[in-house]
């Protein structure tokens, strides 16, 4: 939680560098509470008929919007990399995967274009291990989150029901999934390796089998 708060506290600031954990926590505790806001909007029955979020989903995500565009942009700065390099998740797939890799990656040591390593002004001592342990947890986190909203769908009937939407959101979420794989290779200990490449695995057939479902029901 204190990492998201610092996120917050930095809402506009696209200057500097913020390191793997900064970033990583964010995301985590971003993407919990935009669940969290979509399981209220369901419960107080203002969500949106087909689609399964609403009002309260929509506000949040405008208000962590800036500082998560703000962090991102700190995150590849602190790589060495100019904030511009975020537009390259435009890119379908590949733009993806390489800017998760480059989120994924450790700080450059020392003093870089863009200010001091944030590791080295906050005097903590850092390890790989430590940093390897965030990820593997993100990413089971992302397989169990995959899993419920999967649940959601087989018990929920009125869920996405327009069949091109079903397509476009398979093919979205299919980035969604492969974003194990692009942590996995970031990975130095082996066996986290393997297990993440196994389950991104898991996570990227069945996106691929989504998507030739979708749009089977689709042109049918």
């Amino acid at each position: 939680m204190y990492w998201y708060l610092k996120v917050l506290k930095h809402y506009a600031n696209f200057s500097g560098r913020a390191r793997r954990k900064e970033y990583w926590m964010f995301v985590l505790f971003n993407t919990c509470f935009t669940i969290i806001a979509m399981i209220l909007d369901n419960l107080f029955g203002i969500a949106i008929d087909g689609v399964g979020y609403g009002a309260l989903t929509l506000l949040y995500t405008l208000i962590t919007l800036i500082p998560g565009l703000a962090v991102a942009v700190r995150r590849l700065h602190d790589v060495g990399n100019s904030g511009r390099i975020i537009l390259f998740a435009l890119i379908p797939l590949i733009g993806s995967i390489w800017l998760l890799v480059l989120m994924a990656t450790d700080s450059n040591p020392g003093k870089n274009m863009y200010g001091e390593n944030p590791k080295d002004i906050s005097n903590e001592k850092h390890s790989e291990s430590a940093d390897d342990t965030i990820i593997f947890l993100i990413v089971i986190w992302m397989f169990v989150s995959q899993l419920f909203f999967t649940l959601m769908a087989k018990f929920h009937i009125n869920y996405y029901q327009e069949g091109w939407f079903q397509s476009i959101n398979a093919l979205c979420s299919l980035t969604w999934q492969l974003v194990p794989i692009g942590l996995a290779s970031t990975l130095k200990n082996k066996t986290k390796q393997i297990i993440l490449f196994i389950i991104g695995g898991i996570l990227l057939v069945n996106g691929l089998y989504e998507i030739v479902h979708r749009l089977a029901q689709y042109r049918y």
